[in-house]
Protein backbone atom coordinates (compact mmCIF):
# COMPACT_ATOMS: atom_id res chain seq x y z
CA UNK A 1 0.00 0.00 0.00
CA UNK A 2 1.32 3.20 -0.97
CA UNK A 3 2.66 5.52 2.38
CA UNK A 4 2.20 9.40 2.43
CA UNK A 5 6.04 9.21 2.75
CA UNK A 6 7.02 7.80 -0.73
CA UNK A 7 10.12 7.59 0.46
CA UNK A 8 9.52 4.99 3.40
CA UNK A 9 8.39 2.77 0.11
CA UNK A 10 11.40 0.59 -0.59
CA UNK A 11 11.03 -3.20 -1.04
CA UNK A 12 13.11 -5.90 -0.41
CA UNK A 13 14.24 -7.87 -2.98
CA UNK A 14 12.28 -9.34 -5.56
CA UNK A 15 11.54 -12.68 -7.36
CA UNK A 16 9.36 -12.09 -10.44
CA UNK A 17 7.53 -14.21 -12.28
CA UNK A 18 6.70 -13.51 -16.35
CA UNK A 19 3.77 -15.45 -16.82
CA UNK A 20 4.91 -18.85 -18.54
CA UNK A 21 8.92 -18.10 -18.29
CA UNK A 22 9.58 -19.01 -15.43
CA UNK A 23 11.33 -17.27 -12.81
CA UNK A 24 13.41 -14.90 -12.80
CA UNK A 25 15.56 -13.98 -9.64
CA UNK A 26 18.12 -11.07 -8.95
CA UNK A 27 20.46 -10.38 -6.68
CA UNK A 28 21.58 -6.61 -5.60
CA UNK A 29 22.77 -4.91 -2.75
CA UNK A 30 21.84 -1.63 -2.02
CA UNK A 31 22.35 0.88 0.16
CA UNK A 32 20.10 2.67 2.84
CA UNK A 33 18.21 5.66 1.43
CA UNK A 34 18.51 9.01 2.24
CA UNK A 35 15.79 11.36 2.90
CA UNK A 36 14.46 12.52 0.07
CA UNK A 37 12.99 15.96 -1.00
CA UNK A 38 9.16 16.20 -2.15
CA UNK A 39 8.07 18.77 -4.68
CA UNK A 40 4.74 18.25 -4.27
CA UNK A 41 4.06 14.66 -5.89
CA UNK A 42 7.28 14.24 -7.18
CA UNK A 43 10.73 12.76 -5.28
CA UNK A 44 13.73 14.77 -6.23
CA UNK A 45 17.20 13.36 -6.09
CA UNK A 46 20.47 14.20 -6.75
CA UNK A 47 22.98 11.42 -7.45
CA UNK A 48 22.47 8.22 -9.12
CA UNK A 49 23.22 6.35 -5.78
CA UNK A 50 19.67 7.41 -4.36
CA UNK A 51 17.85 7.34 -7.52
CA UNK A 52 18.51 3.59 -7.90
CA UNK A 53 16.61 3.30 -4.48
CA UNK A 54 13.63 3.76 -6.02
CA UNK A 55 13.40 1.63 -9.19
CA UNK A 56 11.84 -1.43 -7.23
CA UNK A 57 9.32 0.79 -6.05
CA UNK A 58 5.66 1.26 -7.08
CA UNK A 59 3.41 4.28 -7.53
CA UNK A 60 6.46 6.78 -7.90
CA UNK A 61 7.32 9.71 -9.84
CA UNK A 62 11.07 10.59 -9.38
CA UNK A 63 12.89 13.19 -10.97
CA UNK A 64 17.03 13.12 -11.17
CA UNK A 65 18.58 16.16 -11.48
CA UNK A 66 20.38 17.26 -14.42
CA UNK A 67 23.73 16.35 -14.80
CA UNK A 68 26.25 13.98 -16.40
CA UNK A 69 26.97 10.92 -14.55
CA UNK A 70 29.26 8.47 -14.75
CA UNK A 71 28.71 4.67 -14.11
CA UNK A 72 32.21 2.64 -14.25
CA UNK A 73 31.57 -0.30 -11.61
CA UNK A 74 28.65 -2.55 -10.22
CA UNK A 75 27.43 -0.79 -7.37
CA UNK A 76 24.06 -0.99 -8.83
CA UNK A 77 24.04 -4.24 -10.95
CA UNK A 78 21.94 -7.02 -10.71
CA UNK A 79 21.86 -10.19 -12.24
CA UNK A 80 19.26 -13.27 -12.81
CA UNK A 81 18.84 -16.38 -14.89
CA UNK A 82 16.08 -15.63 -17.27
CA UNK A 83 14.67 -18.90 -18.62
CA UNK A 84 14.54 -18.03 -22.46
CA UNK A 85 11.99 -19.72 -25.02
CA UNK A 86 14.19 -22.01 -27.31
CA UNK A 87 11.11 -22.63 -29.61
CA UNK A 88 9.07 -25.48 -29.45
CA UNK A 89 7.99 -25.05 -25.87
CA UNK A 90 11.44 -25.68 -24.69
CA UNK A 91 13.56 -22.92 -22.65
CA UNK A 92 17.09 -23.14 -21.10
CA UNK A 93 18.73 -20.75 -18.91
CA UNK A 94 19.78 -17.73 -19.85
CA UNK A 95 22.32 -16.13 -17.54
CA UNK A 96 22.20 -11.94 -17.56
CA UNK A 97 23.12 -8.66 -15.64
CA UNK A 98 21.46 -5.46 -15.69
CA UNK A 99 23.19 -2.11 -14.89
CA UNK A 100 19.91 -0.71 -13.91
CA UNK A 101 16.76 -2.66 -13.31
CA UNK A 102 13.77 -0.90 -13.48
CA UNK A 103 11.39 -3.24 -11.58
CA UNK A 104 8.26 -1.83 -10.13
CA UNK A 105 5.59 -0.60 -11.52
CA UNK A 106 3.36 2.40 -11.95
CA UNK A 107 5.79 4.73 -12.13
CA UNK A 108 7.11 7.75 -13.66
CA UNK A 109 10.84 8.48 -14.36
CA UNK A 110 11.52 12.39 -15.04
CA UNK A 111 15.09 12.58 -16.20
CA UNK A 112 14.74 15.44 -18.52
CA UNK A 113 18.44 16.62 -18.91
CA UNK A 114 20.03 13.68 -17.13
CA UNK A 115 23.37 11.88 -19.31
CA UNK A 116 24.85 8.59 -18.18
CA UNK A 117 27.81 7.92 -19.42
CA UNK A 118 28.46 3.75 -19.31
CA UNK A 119 31.85 2.35 -19.10
CA UNK A 120 32.55 0.01 -21.49
CA UNK A 121 34.35 -2.13 -19.01
CA UNK A 122 31.63 -3.47 -17.71
CA UNK A 123 31.05 -5.33 -20.86
CA UNK A 124 33.07 -8.39 -19.89
CA UNK A 125 32.57 -7.40 -16.00
CA UNK A 126 29.90 -10.26 -15.92
CA UNK A 127 31.80 -13.56 -17.07
CA UNK A 128 29.67 -14.80 -19.54
CA UNK A 129 26.46 -12.98 -19.02
CA UNK A 130 24.49 -11.15 -21.68
CA UNK A 131 24.24 -7.47 -20.28
CA UNK A 132 21.53 -5.52 -20.19
CA UNK A 133 22.69 -1.89 -19.56
CA UNK A 134 18.85 -0.44 -18.60
CA UNK A 135 16.64 -3.55 -18.33
CA UNK A 136 12.40 -2.55 -17.50
CA UNK A 137 11.09 -5.52 -16.04
CA UNK A 138 8.53 -3.85 -14.05
CA UNK A 139 4.93 -2.83 -15.89
CA UNK A 140 3.27 0.49 -16.44
CA UNK A 141 6.62 2.46 -16.36
CA UNK A 142 7.03 5.99 -17.79
CA UNK A 143 10.84 6.46 -18.49
CA UNK A 144 11.42 10.08 -20.15
CA UNK A 145 14.29 12.35 -21.09
CA UNK A 146 17.00 9.68 -20.29
CA UNK A 147 20.26 10.21 -22.66
CA UNK A 148 22.80 7.25 -22.32
CA UNK A 149 26.21 6.78 -24.02
CA UNK A 150 28.71 3.67 -23.74
CA UNK A 151 32.16 5.35 -22.94
CA UNK A 152 33.74 2.20 -24.96
CA UNK A 153 37.81 1.70 -25.12
CA UNK A 154 39.26 -0.28 -27.61
CA UNK A 155 38.53 -4.06 -27.87
CA UNK A 156 36.37 -3.77 -24.63
CA UNK A 157 33.15 -5.73 -26.81
CA UNK A 158 30.95 -7.65 -24.42
CA UNK A 159 32.11 -11.13 -23.40
CA UNK A 160 29.09 -12.68 -24.21
CA UNK A 161 26.77 -10.16 -26.00
CA UNK A 162 25.09 -6.97 -24.57
CA UNK A 163 21.74 -4.57 -25.68
CA UNK A 164 22.02 -1.56 -23.93
CA UNK A 165 17.46 -1.33 -23.35
CA UNK A 166 15.32 -4.19 -23.01
CA UNK A 167 11.91 -3.48 -22.36
CA UNK A 168 10.52 -6.69 -20.92
CA UNK A 169 7.48 -5.91 -19.05
CA UNK A 170 4.04 -4.67 -20.35
CA UNK A 171 2.63 -1.17 -20.53
CA UNK A 172 5.49 0.58 -20.51
CA UNK A 173 6.33 3.79 -22.59
CA UNK A 174 10.37 5.22 -23.13
CA UNK A 175 10.11 9.00 -24.25
CA UNK A 176 12.42 11.08 -25.88
CA UNK A 177 15.32 8.65 -24.95
CA UNK A 178 18.38 8.37 -26.94
CA UNK A 179 21.21 5.70 -26.69
CA UNK A 180 24.14 6.09 -28.40
CA UNK A 181 25.90 2.50 -28.71
CA UNK A 182 29.41 1.37 -28.84
CA UNK A 183 31.45 -1.81 -27.85
CA UNK A 184 31.24 -4.82 -30.15
CA UNK A 185 33.25 -7.94 -31.81
CA UNK A 186 33.90 -7.41 -35.11
CA UNK A 187 32.88 -3.92 -35.71
CA UNK A 188 33.97 -2.85 -39.37
CA UNK A 189 32.47 -5.40 -42.00
CA UNK A 190 28.71 -5.22 -41.04
CA UNK A 191 27.62 -9.10 -41.21
CA UNK A 192 29.96 -10.24 -43.81
CA UNK A 193 31.75 -12.34 -41.93
CA UNK A 194 28.81 -13.95 -40.50
CA UNK A 195 26.28 -13.90 -37.49
CA UNK A 196 24.09 -16.15 -35.69
CA UNK A 197 24.95 -19.99 -36.41
CA UNK A 198 26.80 -19.48 -39.57
CA UNK A 199 30.18 -17.61 -38.64
CA UNK A 200 34.00 -17.19 -39.74
CA UNK A 201 34.30 -14.82 -36.94
CA UNK A 202 32.11 -15.52 -34.05
CA UNK A 203 30.41 -11.94 -32.99
CA UNK A 204 29.87 -10.82 -29.93
CA UNK A 205 27.18 -8.14 -30.56
CA UNK A 206 26.01 -4.61 -29.07
CA UNK A 207 22.20 -4.01 -29.65
CA UNK A 208 20.08 -0.99 -29.20
CA UNK A 209 16.41 -1.02 -28.22
CA UNK A 210 15.10 -4.36 -27.68
CA UNK A 211 11.52 -4.91 -26.57
CA UNK A 212 9.63 -8.49 -25.67
CA UNK A 213 6.91 -6.61 -23.25
CA UNK A 214 3.14 -6.51 -24.48
CA UNK A 215 1.78 -2.63 -25.40
CA UNK A 216 5.07 -0.85 -25.27
CA UNK A 217 5.34 3.01 -26.37
CA UNK A 218 8.64 4.26 -27.78
CA UNK A 219 7.66 7.54 -28.32
CA UNK A 220 10.32 10.11 -29.47
CA UNK A 221 13.10 7.95 -28.94
CA UNK A 222 16.79 7.99 -30.94
CA UNK A 223 19.47 5.26 -31.27
CA UNK A 224 23.01 5.98 -32.88
CA UNK A 225 24.66 3.00 -32.93
CA UNK A 226 28.67 2.64 -33.21
CA UNK A 227 28.14 -1.22 -32.82
CA UNK A 228 26.80 -4.54 -34.74
CA UNK A 229 23.45 -5.46 -33.97
CA UNK A 230 20.21 -4.17 -33.95
CA UNK A 231 18.42 -0.52 -33.56
CA UNK A 232 14.96 -1.32 -32.20
CA UNK A 233 14.43 -5.31 -32.12
CA UNK A 234 11.43 -6.86 -31.33
CA UNK A 235 10.97 -10.63 -29.84
CA UNK A 236 8.06 -12.46 -28.95
CA UNK A 237 6.68 -8.50 -28.15
CA UNK A 238 2.48 -7.48 -28.43
CA UNK A 239 1.18 -4.71 -29.26
CA UNK A 240 4.13 -2.69 -30.20
CA UNK A 241 3.91 1.05 -30.99
CA UNK A 242 7.25 2.96 -32.52
CA UNK A 243 6.65 6.74 -32.92
CA UNK A 244 8.69 9.80 -34.15
CA UNK A 245 11.51 7.92 -33.63
CA UNK A 246 15.20 7.74 -35.07
CA UNK A 247 18.19 5.06 -35.88
CA UNK A 248 21.79 5.42 -37.38
CA UNK A 249 24.05 3.08 -38.08
CA UNK A 250 27.09 3.67 -40.45
CA UNK A 251 28.62 2.65 -43.80
CA UNK A 252 32.10 1.55 -44.90
CA UNK A 253 33.39 0.85 -48.35
CA UNK A 254 34.52 -2.94 -49.00
CA UNK A 255 37.48 -1.35 -50.78
CA UNK A 256 38.34 -0.25 -47.25
CA UNK A 257 37.76 -3.77 -45.24
CA UNK A 258 40.02 -5.25 -48.59
CA UNK A 259 43.03 -2.75 -47.84
CA UNK A 260 43.51 -3.83 -44.32
CA UNK A 261 46.65 -5.73 -43.52
CA UNK A 262 45.80 -7.39 -40.07
CA UNK A 263 42.45 -7.88 -38.48
CA UNK A 264 39.73 -10.40 -38.41
CA UNK A 265 38.86 -10.04 -41.83
CA UNK A 266 42.76 -9.89 -43.13
CA UNK A 267 43.26 -12.99 -41.11
CA UNK A 268 40.46 -15.11 -42.34
CA UNK A 269 41.35 -14.49 -46.22
CA UNK A 270 38.73 -12.16 -46.73
CA UNK A 271 35.98 -14.72 -46.51
CA UNK A 272 32.35 -13.43 -46.57
CA UNK A 273 29.39 -15.60 -45.20
CA UNK A 274 27.60 -14.18 -48.31
CA UNK A 275 27.62 -15.01 -51.74
CA UNK A 276 30.03 -15.64 -53.72
CA UNK A 277 32.07 -16.64 -50.56
CA UNK A 278 34.49 -13.45 -50.67
CA UNK A 279 34.32 -9.60 -49.48
CA UNK A 280 33.93 -8.21 -52.96
CA UNK A 281 35.56 -4.72 -53.87
CA UNK A 282 33.26 -2.04 -55.06
CA UNK A 283 30.35 -2.33 -53.05
CA UNK A 284 29.58 -0.55 -49.44
CA UNK A 285 27.90 -2.39 -45.85
CA UNK A 286 25.98 -1.12 -43.30
CA UNK A 287 28.18 -1.92 -40.06
CA UNK A 288 25.52 -2.47 -37.67
CA UNK A 289 22.00 -4.67 -38.35
CA UNK A 290 18.45 -3.40 -39.20
CA UNK A 291 16.89 -0.59 -38.13
CA UNK A 292 13.80 -1.76 -36.40
CA UNK A 293 13.28 -5.72 -36.85
CA UNK A 294 11.10 -8.20 -35.69
CA UNK A 295 11.64 -11.77 -34.62
CA UNK A 296 9.08 -14.45 -34.17
CA UNK A 297 9.35 -15.03 -30.52
CA UNK A 298 11.68 -14.05 -27.60
CA UNK A 299 11.62 -14.80 -24.03
CA UNK A 300 8.03 -15.61 -23.37
CA UNK A 301 7.21 -19.85 -24.18
CA UNK A 302 4.31 -20.02 -26.88
CA UNK A 303 4.31 -15.94 -27.68
CA UNK A 304 4.91 -14.93 -30.92
CA UNK A 305 5.36 -10.88 -32.03
CA UNK A 306 2.30 -9.45 -33.36
CA UNK A 307 0.93 -6.20 -33.89
CA UNK A 308 3.22 -3.37 -34.91
CA UNK A 309 2.90 0.41 -36.05
CA UNK A 310 5.31 2.42 -37.08
CA UNK A 311 4.33 6.15 -37.57
CA UNK A 312 6.48 9.01 -38.41
CA UNK A 313 9.90 7.01 -37.60
CA UNK A 314 13.49 7.10 -39.69
CA UNK A 315 16.21 4.82 -40.58
CA UNK A 316 19.54 6.08 -41.48
CA UNK A 317 22.45 3.68 -43.22
CA UNK A 318 21.32 0.51 -41.10
CA UNK A 319 21.56 -3.06 -43.03
CA UNK A 320 17.91 -2.76 -44.01
CA UNK A 321 15.60 -0.21 -42.56
CA UNK A 322 12.06 -1.49 -41.66
CA UNK A 323 12.51 -5.28 -41.80
CA UNK A 324 8.93 -6.89 -40.46
CA UNK A 325 8.80 -10.28 -41.93
CA UNK A 326 8.76 -12.00 -39.05
CA UNK A 327 5.69 -11.82 -37.11
CA UNK A 328 2.20 -12.02 -37.24
CA UNK A 329 -0.46 -9.90 -36.64
CA UNK A 330 -1.35 -6.28 -37.72
CA UNK A 331 1.55 -4.24 -39.44
CA UNK A 332 1.35 -0.62 -40.09
CA UNK A 333 4.23 1.45 -41.43
CA UNK A 334 2.80 5.07 -41.80
CA UNK A 335 4.61 7.92 -42.45
CA UNK A 336 7.94 6.51 -42.48
CA UNK A 337 11.51 7.07 -44.14
CA UNK A 338 14.53 4.76 -44.86
CA UNK A 339 17.93 6.62 -46.38
CA UNK A 340 20.99 5.02 -47.11
CA UNK A 341 20.28 1.47 -45.91
CA UNK A 342 22.09 -1.30 -47.40
CA UNK A 343 20.06 -4.85 -47.57
CA UNK A 344 16.94 -2.97 -48.44
CA UNK A 345 14.52 -0.06 -46.93
CA UNK A 346 11.05 -2.24 -45.90
CA UNK A 347 10.59 -5.34 -45.55
CA UNK A 348 7.02 -6.94 -44.12
CA UNK A 349 4.86 -10.12 -43.36
CA UNK A 350 1.61 -10.61 -44.95
CA UNK A 351 -1.48 -7.93 -44.87
CA UNK A 352 1.01 -5.42 -43.93
CA UNK A 353 0.21 -1.87 -44.84
CA UNK A 354 2.97 0.64 -45.79
CA UNK A 355 1.82 4.04 -46.67
CA UNK A 356 3.03 7.97 -46.41
CA UNK A 357 6.04 6.14 -46.44
CA UNK A 358 9.84 7.08 -48.71
CA UNK A 359 13.15 5.63 -48.99
CA UNK A 360 15.89 6.09 -51.31
CA UNK A 361 17.20 2.66 -52.60
CA UNK A 362 20.95 4.91 -52.18
CA UNK A 363 22.66 1.57 -51.29
CA UNK A 364 19.99 -1.30 -51.69
CA UNK A 365 16.17 -2.23 -52.97
CA UNK A 366 13.64 0.67 -51.91
CA UNK A 367 11.36 -2.85 -51.14
CA UNK A 368 11.77 -6.42 -50.39
CA UNK A 369 9.62 -9.13 -50.24
CA UNK A 370 12.47 -11.68 -49.96
CA UNK A 371 10.36 -15.18 -49.92
CA UNK A 372 7.32 -16.05 -51.66
CA UNK A 373 4.69 -16.69 -48.63
CA UNK A 374 4.00 -13.23 -47.86
CA UNK A 375 0.56 -12.92 -48.84
CA UNK A 376 -1.94 -9.03 -49.69
CA UNK A 377 -0.05 -5.96 -48.61
CA UNK A 378 -1.17 -2.89 -49.47
CA UNK A 379 2.27 -0.50 -50.17
CA UNK A 380 2.41 3.13 -51.38
CA UNK A 381 6.11 4.49 -51.35
CA UNK A 382 7.66 7.54 -52.54
CA UNK A 383 11.40 7.16 -53.98
CA UNK A 384 14.00 9.56 -53.17
CA UNK A 385 16.21 10.72 -55.81
CA UNK A 386 19.69 9.80 -53.88
CA UNK A 387 22.29 8.08 -55.79
CA UNK A 388 25.91 7.05 -55.06
CA UNK A 389 29.18 5.74 -56.93
CA UNK A 390 27.84 1.81 -55.97
CA UNK A 391 25.50 -0.19 -57.98
CA UNK A 392 21.83 -1.08 -56.87
CA UNK A 393 20.95 -4.22 -58.85
CA UNK A 394 17.04 -4.14 -58.19
CA UNK A 395 14.90 -1.12 -57.23
CA UNK A 396 12.29 -3.13 -55.85
CA UNK A 397 12.06 -6.83 -55.04
CA UNK A 398 9.14 -8.36 -55.50
CA UNK A 399 7.48 -11.73 -54.34
CA UNK A 400 4.73 -13.71 -52.78
CA UNK A 401 0.66 -12.93 -53.74
CA UNK A 402 -1.77 -10.72 -54.05
CA UNK A 403 0.04 -7.33 -52.83
CA UNK A 404 -1.32 -4.19 -54.35
CA UNK A 405 2.35 -1.79 -54.70
CA UNK A 406 2.18 1.87 -55.80
CA UNK A 407 5.88 2.61 -56.45
CA UNK A 408 5.91 6.86 -57.17
CA UNK A 409 8.77 9.48 -57.47
CA UNK A 410 9.08 11.48 -54.28
CA UNK A 411 8.24 15.26 -55.18
CA UNK A 412 8.26 14.36 -58.76
CA UNK A 413 11.66 14.27 -58.62
CA UNK A 414 12.81 11.44 -61.32
CA UNK A 415 15.61 8.82 -59.98
CA UNK A 416 19.10 9.87 -61.84
CA UNK A 417 20.55 5.92 -62.52
CA UNK A 418 17.96 3.51 -62.96
CA UNK A 419 17.38 0.14 -61.26
CA UNK A 420 15.21 -2.21 -62.35
CA UNK A 421 12.13 -3.65 -60.46
CA UNK A 422 12.46 -7.55 -60.32
CA UNK A 423 9.43 -9.82 -59.85
CA UNK A 424 10.60 -13.16 -59.01
CA UNK A 425 14.08 -12.75 -56.90
CA UNK A 426 15.77 -11.00 -54.25
CA UNK A 427 18.75 -10.43 -52.28
CA UNK A 428 17.87 -13.80 -50.01
CA UNK A 429 16.86 -15.81 -52.67
CA UNK A 430 20.33 -14.96 -54.23
CA UNK A 431 21.95 -16.48 -50.31
CA UNK A 432 19.81 -19.17 -50.14
CA UNK A 433 20.68 -20.04 -53.46
CA UNK A 434 23.82 -19.95 -52.79
CA UNK A 435 23.95 -22.10 -49.34
CA UNK A 436 21.74 -24.52 -50.43
CA UNK A 437 22.35 -24.65 -54.29
CA UNK A 438 20.51 -28.17 -54.30
CA UNK A 439 17.07 -26.31 -53.56
CA UNK A 440 14.71 -26.22 -55.68
CA UNK A 441 14.14 -21.71 -56.36
CA UNK A 442 10.49 -22.03 -55.86
CA UNK A 443 11.15 -23.00 -52.34
CA UNK A 444 12.42 -18.92 -51.88
CA UNK A 445 11.27 -16.96 -55.00
CA UNK A 446 7.99 -16.13 -56.89
CA UNK A 447 5.56 -13.51 -57.21
CA UNK A 448 2.09 -14.33 -58.25
CA UNK A 449 -1.21 -12.11 -59.17
CA UNK A 450 0.48 -8.99 -57.76
CA UNK A 451 -0.24 -5.41 -58.96
CA UNK A 452 2.02 -2.88 -59.29
CA UNK A 453 1.32 0.92 -60.20
CA UNK A 454 4.88 1.88 -60.96
CA UNK A 455 5.29 5.98 -61.52
CA UNK A 456 9.20 5.97 -61.07
CA UNK A 457 10.13 5.59 -64.67
CA UNK A 458 12.36 2.40 -63.69
CA UNK A 459 11.87 -0.63 -65.89
CA UNK A 460 10.16 -3.57 -65.02
CA UNK A 461 11.66 -7.20 -64.97
CA UNK A 462 9.81 -10.10 -65.10
CA UNK A 463 11.56 -13.39 -64.15
CA UNK A 464 10.97 -17.37 -64.72
CA UNK A 465 8.70 -17.44 -61.41
CA UNK A 466 6.30 -14.63 -62.55
CA UNK A 467 3.10 -15.40 -63.53
CA UNK A 468 -0.51 -13.64 -63.36
CA UNK A 469 0.96 -9.86 -62.65
CA UNK A 470 -0.57 -6.74 -63.62
CA UNK A 471 1.89 -3.55 -64.36
CA UNK A 472 0.51 -0.03 -65.12
CA UNK A 473 4.39 1.20 -65.37
CA UNK A 474 6.05 4.72 -67.38
CA UNK A 475 8.86 2.91 -67.25
CA UNK A 476 9.62 0.40 -70.00
CA UNK A 477 9.35 -3.80 -69.83
CA UNK A 478 13.23 -4.80 -69.92
CA UNK A 479 12.46 -8.24 -69.39
CA UNK A 480 9.26 -11.24 -69.14
CA UNK A 481 10.63 -14.52 -68.63
CA UNK A 482 7.07 -15.62 -66.46
CA UNK A 483 3.52 -16.50 -67.49
CA UNK A 484 0.50 -14.69 -68.10
CA UNK A 485 1.96 -11.21 -67.10
CA UNK A 486 -0.22 -8.23 -67.98
CA UNK A 487 2.01 -4.35 -68.77
CA UNK A 488 0.49 -1.31 -69.48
Amino acid sequence: MRNENTGKMIKSAKLICFLCVGILSFSACKSEKKEVILHGNVVLVENLKDFTQYLSMDDVTVRLKPGSYKVSDTSFSETAILKRYQGENKTSDFPIASIFNFSGSNNRFILDGVVIHIDSKLHTAFGNRQIFEIFVTGNNNTIEGLEVYDEAHEHEAPSRAAIMMHVMGDGNSIVNTTLHIKGSYPYGYGHLLGKGTRTIVKPRKHSSLLVTGKDTKLIGCNVITRGFGHGIVMQGAVNTLIKDCYVEGEMRATDAMLAETSGPAFDTGFKSDYPPGDILPNEIKSLSEDGVRSYPYGYFVGRKTENITIINTTVKNMRSGFDLSAHVGRTLIDGCTALGCQEKGYSVSKNAVIKNSKGDAKYGPLLSFHNNNTENCTVELGLINTVSEFPVHRLAEINGTGHKITLKNHKSESRSIASPIVFGESFWSDVHKYRQPNTDPKAFSGAYNITLINETGMPVVFKELTSDCKVTSNGELSQDLGERNQFN
